[in-house]
């Protein structure tokens, strides 16, 4: 199955890198970023394996995660593709987290 991202969790994803590299070191920044694109992978052969976001039921479509360290990657499985939302800081205020779904492309 195809797997596509929004700009946002493509510009999330150089930013964690980056913000890691500077604060713990290459080596952390690329153990992270090699975890993301592994679950990432993953999807591809199982696209349901995420868990379904309780924090999102009330959207009209089904958003799932997978979990690296404090972040979760929030995705849909549509028809023919996956559609990767947002990578998501746990640690944030789950109300902003409803509210930057509905702005995401």
């Amino acid at each position: 199955m195809e797997i596509r991202s929004s700009k946002l969790f493509k510009q999330q994803v150089t930013d964690l890198v980056c913000y890691l590299k500077v604060t713990f070191g290459k080596r952390i920044a690329f153990r992270v970023k090699s975890e993301i694109e592994k679950k990432v992978f993953l999807l591809k052969l199982f696209p349901n394996m995420g868990t379904v976001e309780p924090l999102l039921e009330e959207e009209p479509l089904v958003y799932r995660y997978l979990v690296i360290k404090h972040n979760k990657i929030l995705y849909t499985v549509e028809e023919n593709y996956i559609f990767i939302h947002l990578l998501w800081d746990c640690r944030q205020d789950p109300g902003h987290l409803m509210e930057l779904i509905k702005d995401v492309d």
